[in-house]
């Protein structure tokens, strides 16, 4: 069981929208610029993106200054020289910069954008793979905690309450406390020892370091992990970085209403067409925040008598009123104290970077699809958005017990109920020509055949009764299919072995019932398989398709 894939439609909580963009796109290309694995998306958006003015040489120079201070390879410098060239573009991915790297996935899209990127450079689009930090969220207690595994596979949660300088400030200003290094001992604890645990803790030592800002140890663990294929690491709560973004707030707050309603249009549609809203579009919402006294608040256009007063007022983190003019002062005298919503930061990314392709999650993919409609009043196309690579990985010892009772990822995915039956029909197999869940299913078709015939003589008498069988027929077959669950409980209650290797399997492939690639950070899986494990996913990566993969290492 090297490696399997599994179908998103087999895949808990995969929402309609992400199931159609994989294997339905025609249903909706219209909320996006371009199918993922065609490569004539890309060779017609690079057409376009060759006339849109971008600061390369100001970019470029921020750039290197801050994967310097990241402590980069030169692999990372000369990309970042390349992206100075006009005929180079940009494979972007980003995340929050959760604790200790936050959970797995944010692994996978680094990996997936390496390999788009270097398939679009081997078909002629030469492209750098980017990653966006993002340490401009205010939402700290999203990002200050992750889990790790125990040896009997329970959660362990970390966490690192920080030092913020106001409540809700941009978590890019927060300081990791004195508690991270306990932290990481906590994980050296859990790992076995060797040269993958001595590796990975050497980095994280290196990394997170009391005093340092989440982005600064966020920043400073990627590099270490991702220099190698020249990853560029792009940190937006730099005041170089607004500057080259301003005039795209003011654009924003200069077109709130327009933007708003075509937003609300959008939002609409999808919800019309049987999709799903991410993002909430509220009636006086801008897409932009500002800060006051450290803090990370809305800013609001609430409803006006008056057309031109309107577009004229705005409200400060919902209180305080200040005027178009005013903001628009602000911005010029200090960019750094805006920054965007979900819905706008894309669209900062992508006028400061030459973005070809964007390599997004599920609900990245679900509120770009409302952002498509508002790209074109910032002069730009939205890039062709490839789902990032999805993973559940399985240990030597997983992989056994699920050969031992022959089981694949979607019976823990099932649930509880159906793993457990499952293993206890390999656990308990009966006589040796038919096991007793045999046994079951063979009194199950017993009764369906019995009455099937007695339907028959039904219709004859009083063909009205009908209904009445069935009914009946459905309460029989869940009575019995509920008393086969039991017996499987009670098969399982007899042995404390089996009832142990169920639990086990559900905690790693399906902890908290969710994807393992959202509860369990990657550092586990590093710290058990060595830096090799990257190597392995990228060479995992599908180019035709995004199939969640079961991989073994």
């Amino acid at each position: 069981m090297d490696s399997s894939c599994i179908p998103l439609t087999r895949v808990p909580k995969s929402s309609a929208l992400l199931t159609d963009y994989l294997y339905h796109y025609d249903r909706i290309a219209t909320f996006y610029n371009g199918s993922p694995f065609d490569l004539s998306s890309y060779k017609a958006l690079a057409a376009g993106l060759r006339n849109l003015g971008h600061n390369r040489r100001e970019l470029t120079e921020i750039l290197r200054r801050q994967n310097e201070a990241f402590g980069c390879g030169e692999q990372t410098f000369a990309n970042i020289r390349r992206l100075n060239e006009p005929e180079t573009f940009a494979v972007v991915t980003g995340q929050q910069v959760g604790l200790l790297s936050g959970p797995a996935f944010t692994l996978y899209k680094a990996l997936t954008a390496v390999r788009i990127s270097q398939w679009l450079s081997e078909q002629g689009l030469t492209t750098v793979p980017v990653f966006w930090l993002a340490t401009e969220d205010h939402d700290l207690e999203e990002v200050a905690a992750t889990a790790v595994l125990d040896e009997e596979h329970n959660l362990v949660t970390l966490s690192d309450s920080g030092e913020r300088p106001s409540p809700r400030c941009s978590v890019g200003y927060v300081k990791l406390s004195a508690g991270i290094s306990e932290v990481i001992e906590r994980v050296k604890a859990l790992l076995p020892a060797g040269e993958p645990s001595d590796r990975l803790l050497e980095d994280l030592r290196t990394s997170y370091v009391p005093g340092a800002t989440w982005g600064q140890a966020f920043g400073r663990f990627m590099a270490r992990l991702f220099s190698r294929w020249g990853v560029v690491l792009l940190d937006p709560l730099d005041e170089a970085i607004h500057g080259l973004s301003a005039r795209i707030y003011e654009r924003a707050l200069v077109q709130a209403e327009e933007l708003r309603r075509l937003l609300t249009e959008r939002s609409q549609v999808l919800v019309r067409a049987k999709y799903h809203a991410q993002v909430h579009v509220a009636d006086d919402s801008t897409m932009v925040f500002g800060t006051r006294e450290g803090d990370r608040v809305a800013i609001s256009q609430p409803a006006a008598q008056a057309d031109a007063r309107r577009t004229n007022e705005f409200v400060l983190d919902g209180t305080n009123k200040i005027t178009l003019g005013d903001l628009r002062a602000w911005i010029k005298k200090r960019p750094l104290d805006f920054t965007p919503n979900a819905l706008l930061r894309p669209i900062v990314q992508d006028s400061l970077l030459p973005t070809l392709a964007y390599v997004a999650g599920p609900s990245e993919l679900a509120y770009l699809a409302q952002a498509q409609a508002v790209y074109p009043k910032f002069g730009r196309s939205m890039p062709v958005v490839f789902p990032r690579a999805g993973f559940t990985l399985l240990d030597r010892r997983v992989e056994r017990l699920m050969g031992k009772y022959t089981l694949s990822l979607d019976d823990a995915w099932q649930g509880e109920d159906h793993l457990g039956r499952k293993i206890a029909v390999a656990g308990f197999p009966g006589s040796e020509t038919e096991s007793w869940t045999d046994r079951f299913d063979r009194c199950q078709q017993e009764v369906a055949r019995l009455l099937d015939g007695l339907r028959r003589d039904i219709e004859r008498l009083d063909p009205t009764l009908v209904d009445s069988l069935g009914r009946a027929q459905e309460k029989m077959m869940y009575q019995l299919d509920r008393l086969k669950g039991k017996a499987s409980r009670a098969a399982l209650d007899r042995s404390e072995l089996l009832t142990r290797h169920e639990q086990l399997l559900l905690r790693y492939l399906f902890p908290r019932k969710s994807l393992q690639e959202r509860e369990v950070s990657g550092v586990y899986y590093l710290g058990r398989a060595g830096y090799e494990l990257l190597d392995l996913l990228l060479s995992k990566i599908q180019l035709r398709c995004a199939d969640h993969q079961a991989v073994t290492f």
